[in-house]
């Protein structure tokens, strides 16, 4: 409930200290703008150079990342369940057509194959309109779950649909959060929406697991950062033992070409309420550290 009440808190603070009747307020533009297809886009070739011309929009991710802790059993059921118990060797690929469209799928390698549980999928893939600016909405479809390049393939309806909006901070705010020395913060809400999922306590599929989160990354400087996202979910039967109450993480990121980011990222079930946290989640040793190298196009 605390989650859905920050979020409410937020997003009405922010709404309210910038909308006006100016329908060219940075509000109503980043709203206009969201989910734009500018077709002509595709026409344009941006060099003399066919080959660059034909990567356009490309870009490749290398990472490798290591669990805290490695184990043999894990929360789960089917094709859901917690994840970061194995090292791996990830290669993301990404294509950006057009404007903030997208398609992404990430091919995974795990180290100790005999770790690899049924949800740890072989490869993952994404799709859909994310836009950085403020004030924008995004929506995406993501399927991480025990896909195989080899033997089981999960419905499409057991991925995730996400719909949100960008929050910047509002005048206010940033007064009470930030220094003024050079850190920054934004913020996002979201609604997810997983059609088909597993049920840990009647081991079944069930339908429409919803989710609302908010996330907030403060940039101390240059790219090192921190964030956290609190998540709720309206209707508690549906949460799984490694579904969190919120997630975390910290580093260093450069999303510029060419360069490597160093983070820690812990998605295992955080609890709130620390009685409630499943066995082998909801603690710092559940998380992963990555080291990742980009290049695009």
């Amino acid at each position: 409930m605390r989650a859905q009440i920050i979020t409410i808190i937020l997003i009405f603070y922010s709404i309210s200290s910038q909308a006006s009747d100016d329908k060219d307020s940075e509000l109503w533009l980043g709203l206009k703008s969201s989910f734009s297809l500018p077709v002509s886009e595709l026409l344009i070739k941006p060099s003399d150079n066919e080959w660059n011309n034909l990567f356009r929009g490309v870009s490749v991710r290398l990472a490798y990342s290591y669990p805290l802790t490695k184990s043999l059993s894990a929360q789960g059921l089917d094709n859901q369940g917690e994840s970061a118990t194995n090292s791996t060797l990830q290669m993301g690929l990404k294509y950006t057509p057009i404007s903030y469209w997208y398609l992404n799928a990430n091919f995974i390698r795990y180290l100790q194959p005999e770790l690899q549980k049924p949800w740890d999928a072989d490869i993952s893939y994404s799709f859909g309109y994310d836009d950085w600016h403020p004030y924008t909405l995004s929506l995406s479809y993501s399927n991480t779950l025990g896909n195989s390049l080899v033997s089981k393939k999960p419905s499409f309806n057991e991925g995730t649909w996400v719909l949100g909006w960008k929050l910047p901070l509002s005048d206010g705010l940033k007064n009470i959060l930030l220094t003024g020395y050079g850190d920054t913060m934004g913020c996002s809400s979201a609604f997810s929406l997983t059609p088909k999922y597993s049920d840990s306590v009647t081991k079944t599929t069930q339908s429409n697991k919803m989710s609302l989160s908010l996330g907030c990354k403060y940039t101390i400087f240059g790219g090192w950062y921190i964030n956290f996202n609190a998540l709720y979910y309206p209707d508690s039967s549906q949460k799984q033992p490694w579904n969190p109450d919120f997630t975390y993480g910290f580093g260093y990121f450069d999303w510029h070409p060419g360069t490597i980011s160093v983070q820690y990222n812990n998605y295992s079930g955080n609890r709130f309420n620390q009685s409630k946290t499943a066995t082998g989640t909801g603690e710092f040793k559940n998380g992963s550290i990555s080291v990742a190298w980009s290049k695009s196009w």
